[in-house]
């Protein structure tokens, strides 16, 4: 797992440059899962390879905490969203690393613009014909994904309109966003041997999909997801993608629906949230985003009881209570509440 972080200052609930500075005074057993991110307001924790959602948990909750420590020595704090409510874009320092030089020299104000995080989930697969399969029918669900996660209806002291912004930001970028479906390995592998032989992409990593392989990994990692306001519902998104991975390892998959159709759910949970809706695959109806969760959750827990993660799954239903975090977001602003309010208040919300 990937969680995307910002780095703000205690003083004046900005974002601040630290990143280099807390990866730089990390403890030994951190520092290999503390990455730097494109700016310097920003770091990524990484999961070591994690055989349940619960080690998962334990490493992200210990890594977090000690993070915490970190910052409040740099009088700073972390806060998981994917877009700070009021920073701006041009003001934020670009990390100097070569290939984010490269990347940003490219696509100059459309790149400045996404000071954005996310969570990026890695299931691994036994093998390519297994990935295939899961690829298939989690880009099917993609917009429940995201519905589940919002977390940045605020860009530049606005309210967008929309409970995930980063995602309108990032589907500006080349080659980022929903990806084409694939029917063979061959087709993907030649897709990826043409885009480096004309030097479209210098490799994976430059293809900026909403989920995507990761043959080096073994894994399919879902990167559509905002970074998820509450720990809970981290691992509550994980286990509905583990469990439902698991479910077509080895079953046909069902026969998918139009590209079209799940760009409009996408469309939908960016800019609905969880009160939107999207077509679901299987009755190829629409119906609302809270349904077709209940739905698979019903479907998905004999799996998820196999997976030990059947605690994590059932919390899924605590974030179609509750809702993800925009909602609160966009609550407190309608009451008056500032920025720096709603940051802390998002900073208490995290750990409930």
């Amino acid at each position: 797992m990937e969680l995307e972080l910002e780095i703000i200052s205690r003083k004046t609930f900005n974002l601040t440059p630290k990143g280099p500075l807390l990866i730089s005074r990390a403890p030994k057993w951190l520092r290999p899962y503390l990455k730097p991110e494109a700016y310097q307001s920003m770091v990524e924790l990484v999961t070591p390879v994690c055989e349940t959602l619960s080690e998962a948990e334990a490493f992200i909750t210990q890594s977090l905490h000690e993070l915490e420590k970190m910052c409040q020595e740099e009088d700073t704090f972390w806060l998981a969203a994917s877009l700070h409510p009021f920073a701006r874009a041009l003001e934020q320092k670009v990390w100097g690393k070569k290939r984010y030089l490269r990347i940003f020299e490219e696509l100059q104000i459309i790149g400045r613009r996404f000071i954005a995080q996310g969570l990026h989930v890695h299931l691994g697969m036994p093998d390519v014909n297994a990935a295939l399969r899961v690829y298939h029918v989690l880009r099917l669900y993609l917009p429940l994904f995201l519905a589940l996660s919002t977390s940045s209806p605020f860009y530049e002291a606005h309210p967008t309109g929309f409970h995930s912004y980063r995602t309108k930001l990032f589907e500006v970028l080349p080659l980022a966003g929903l990806p084409r479906s694939f029917y063979s390995w061959e087709e993907f592998e030649s897709l990826i041997h043409l885009l480096t032989r004309l030097k479209i992409v210098e490799g994976l990593r430059d293809l900026w999909w909403d989920i995507r392989f990761q043959p080096a990994l073994g894994t399919v990692e879902v990167r559509i997801c905002d970074a998820p306001g509450r720990l809970s519902d981290i691992f509550a998104i994980a286990a509905l993608m583990q469990a439902m991975a698991a479910k077509y390892l080895h079953e046909k998959p069902s026969p998918g629906i139009p590209y079209e159709a799940i760009s409009f759910g996408k469309w939908q949970a960016a800019r609905h949230g969880i009160c939107g809706s999207m077509i679901e695959p299987i009755s190829l109806k629409r119906k609302d985003f809270a349904t077709v969760a209940e739905n698979l959750l019903k479907e998905l827990e004999p799996y998820a009881q196999s997976l030990g993660s059947r605690e994590y799954l059932a919390r899924v239903g605590k974030i179609l209570e509750r809702k993800p975090i925009s909602f609160m977001m966009l609550a407190l602003f309608e009451r008056g509440a500032n920025f720096p309010e709603i940051i802390a208040s998002m900073r208490e919300e995290f750990w409930k």
